[in-house]
């Protein structure tokens, strides 16, 4: 209400229009505060006149300036600002880098903190598991023998211990080995890839040697980082650089770009890595960095910066000076987007190498400084912002995303105004955590599967019967118990109206979930030497050998 009716008092030359619910059915303490925000709306717009003077100062400096802006040449760095950036940025890198193997570092490596917390939520949920009766998967298939390869991550004793995993050589910091570890890398913490990188490289030192290698064998290395779409473009993108390219992999940007599995990110990082070509690199860190130093009003996911304008700020601070290094520049961006301007990022931290250089701290700032005059002077300053931006808008920024970061900055600080003990320099922390903006969730798909899990032990070695799922889409090529969609949200009715609550899982029947058992069993044949089995019969026999037995 309040913002409704500042900016109603501003269209109507001040004049103080109210509006209050026509139900009569209110409590007596709605109503109280009603009258009690009467009476201060009263005050407040008896006096705009009177204070219509000082808010002309608010009209100039940075945060007016950002509320204004209508083209996204706003946000590109000057010169001297990116070669300040890009000069400290090297400095800090050089001195605090992590140790990691695609570096050409020596171990062990440090990788990152965030295994700690990993490895602690493990414990955690075997302790939930444990208290609600739930065994452990692993404990369905039996103790590991001897000979048994323990590949899987989940062995591991914690991520701690991966982070900081010794190798036993130097691995050269080549076009090949970039590729690997930037494919690694992606959706993937570094402490996790760093155990995986360094069995690949042993077994696939070079691009040859992954591309003569079996599908079988690139699936067992992989196995446990996820997402394995990856390793088989990486697989196919190494035999084209051995069929087509004589085993070089390029070293421009244009060339990486005609390799399967090799886009603008990936072709950026090997090239000025691997090469030190002076071409920038984005990926949603630098897009986190760039927009808490240019006051980006986006998500780092938007098409428009991820894929567009970002690269083009990102190759101002590259370029800037001599445009040497680029690769130790690109690394910088992305370390600093992964330590101290990762989402939790503070910004006042006196170990950050770019914290006079944060637009995002300087506008939750003065953000502060006009919310300590009175409650409602955001909603006016954004009123008149809006006005003063006409129809023209910065094409960086999200439709209504300048608005929202300095309503939300009002409500913060608001709030913050009478909290104890609050540090000396909240606003400025406040002021960062809104950039950048929060991307759109997407809806998740519920599904209830039935599985079907058959064995036997006739050669007198327990045997599983598995499937293949199709080449293409999640989790292509790998292998599984046969399963069968009982129910998915997918197929439920959608609501006109949006709602925040997640939808609700039915439970179903034992008979619904049977006859998707059946239904699927029913096209599931084994081979054994010349005699074709139907898996639906080898099931309901077993299911009526165990009832007989009970």
């Amino acid at each position: 209400i309040s913002r409704h009716l500042v900016r109603k008092a501003n269209r109507s030359s001040y004049s103080c229009i109210h509006t209050f619910p026509k139900s009569t059915s209110s409590s007596s303490s709605s109503f109280s505060k009603l009258r009690n925000y009467k009476h201060h709306s009263t005050l407040q717009m008896s006096s705009v006149e009177e204070k219509k003077s000082d808010d002309t100062c608010t009209e100039s400096g940075i945060l007016w300036e950002f509320a204004t802006h209508t083209t996204d040449k706003y946000h590109d760095f000057s010169p001297d600002e990116a070669a300040a950036i890009r000069s400290q940025l090297l400095k800090w890198y050089r001195a605090n880098r992590r140790k990691l193997p695609w570096r050409g570092d020596p171990g062990p490596y440090d990788g990152s903190t965030a295994g700690i917390a990993s490895a602690t939520n493990k414990k955690e949920s075997k302790k939930k598991n444990a208290l609600a009766g739930q065994k452990n998967i692993k404990s369905f298939f039996g103790k590991k023998t001897k000979g048994d390869d323990d590949d899987d991550t989940s062995n591991s004793t914690n991520d701690n211990q991966e982070s900081t995993e010794t190798g036993t050589t130097l691995i050269p910091v080549t076009g090949y080995s970039v590729w690997v570890s930037e494919i690694m890398l992606q959706q993937t913490r570094v402490e996790a890839v760093i155990k995986f990188y360094l069995k690949w490289m042993d077994s696939f030192p070079t691009v040859q040697d992954l591309a003569n290698a079996t599908e079988e064998e690139v699936n067992s290395h992989w196995a446990g980082l996820g997402f394995y779409r990856r390793a088989r473009m990486l697989h196919q993108g190494a035999k084209f650089v051995v069929d087509e390219l004589d085993g070089m992999v390029p070293e421009s940007v244009d060339e990486l770009l005609k390799v399967s599995g090799i886009g603008p990110y990936t072709a950026s990082a090997i090239s000025s890595i691997a090469f030190d070509q002076c071409v920038p690199v984005v990926d949603g860190n630098v897009c986190r960095v760039i927009s808490r130093l240019k006051g980006v009003a986006n998500n780092i996911k938007a098409p428009i910066f991820k894929d567009k304008i970002g690269w083009r700020l990102a190759e101002q601070i590259v370029t800037a000076g001599d445009g040497l290094h680029a690769g130790e520049v690109n690394q910088a961006m992305m370390e600093l987007g992964a330590t101290y301007c990762a989402p939790s990022g503070t910004g006042v931290d006196p170990n950050d190498p770019l914290i006079r250089f944060y637009s995002s701290t300087k506008i939750g700032k003065a953000a502060n400084d006009l919310v300590k005059t009175n409650s409602l002077a955001i909603s006016d300053f954004v009123s008149r912002a809006t006005l003063a931006r006409g129809k023209t808008s910065c094409s960086l920024c999200e439709d209504g995303g300048i608005s929202s970061i300095l309503f939300q900055l009002g409500e913060d600080l608001t709030f913050a105004q009478n909290e104890p003990g609050r540090p000396k320099d909240f606003a400025s922390v406040i002021g960062h955590s809104r950039f950048p903006s929060a991307p759109p969730k997407k809806a998740k798909r519920e599904e209830i599967l039935s599985v079907v899990v058959m064995s036997h032990s006739a050669s007198g070695v327990e045997k599983w019967f598995m499937v293949k799922r199709p080449s293409d889409g999640l989790l292509a090529g790998q292998w599984e118990f046969p399963s069968a969609c009982a129910w998915s949200s997918a197929d439920e009715p959608k609501t006109k109206t949006k709602s925040k609550k997640a939808m609700e899982v039915p439970s179903l029947e034992k008979s619904i979930l049977k006859k998707a058992s059946d239904n699927l069993l029913r096209n599931c044949k084994s081979v054994q030497g010349d005699q074709e089995i139907n898996m639906e019969q080898v099931w309901n026999d077993s299911e009526e050998q165990k009832n007989k037995s009970e």
